[in-house]
């Protein structure tokens, strides 16, 4: 060390030792991250669990509960894009009627999709998707398997089975009989009802039984099927009856 060193050391030694003995500032990880990563793995374990344990309880609590939230905001919807008091003239392919679009909310519309969500959408689509289509062409996860699996939901079971159990549960909330929904599921179907549904669900469905683990099938499929049953609501609406006093 130089001389001029050793002098200026001499003369400041406490500023050298405290530059020297400068603590480093302790910088503390959140732990928010982590809580909410364990909290969510915890959410998800008892979810599969109730998933396994109550597989036709559960399909019907969370299919049946999203089918009567998205007639609700369909219907909420359709009156906001009305003038409150106004009468439309909606037509099929038997009759024509009118109906007060401003009036309450119909409970019987309501209560046809709770059914045909809970029941058709959960239950029975619960036994048929992890039940028969297993049995009919098997469980494997591969490209042919899944296609099958498909064309058999698409061609088959959607146009002669799913879209017209919605129509019946509705004829039986709404009290008219069988022949008279069957009619009108034909009259929707030939405008664009069954355009739309393989449109969403033929991608959908490769993705359920490609990927989706079966317990979680329904719940998946309840989740995208929010949106279809707002779709299917309006164009089940178009043939109504008037709501009943």
């Amino acid at each position: 060390m130089s001389a001029i060193g050793m002098i200026a050391l001499l003369a400041c030694p406490s500023r050298v030792e405290l530059h020297a003995h400068r603590p480093t500032p302790v910088r503390h990880r959140s732990r928010r991250p982590v809580a909410i990563a364990i909290q969510g793995d915890v959410v998800m374990s008892a979810a599969d669990t109730i998933l396994r344990r109550a597989p036709y309880a559960s399909a019907f609590a969370v299919v049946g509960v999203k089918a009567v939230l998205a007639d609700l905001l369909a219907q909420t919807r359709e009156r906001r894009l009305q003038p409150v008091g106004a009468r439309v003239v909606t037509c099929d392919d038997l009759s024509c009627e009118e109906i007060e679009v401003a009036a309450p909310y119909c409970a019987r519309r309501t209560l046809a999709f709770l059914l045909y969500g809970g029941i058709y959408q959960g239950c029975f689509q619960h036994w048929l998707f992890n039940r028969m289509l297993p049995a009919l062409v098997g469980e494997g996860s591969d490209l042919r398997t899944v296609l099958s699996k498909v064309a058999v939901d698409q061609l088959i079971l959607t146009p002669f089975l799913c879209l017209p159990a919605a129509y019946l549960f509705k004829a039986l909330a709404f009290g008219y009989g069988a022949r008279l929904a069957l009619r009108r599921y034909l009259a929707d179907a030939r405008r664009d009802l069954l355009a739309k549904y393989w449109a969403l669900w033929t991608p959908v469905q490769c993705l359920t039984f490609g990927v989706v683990p079966p317990q979680w099938r329904i719940a998946f499929v309840a989740a995208v099927s929010f949106f279809w049953l707002i779709v299917l609501s309006s164009i089940t609406a178009r043939s109504d009856p008037p709501p009943l006093d």
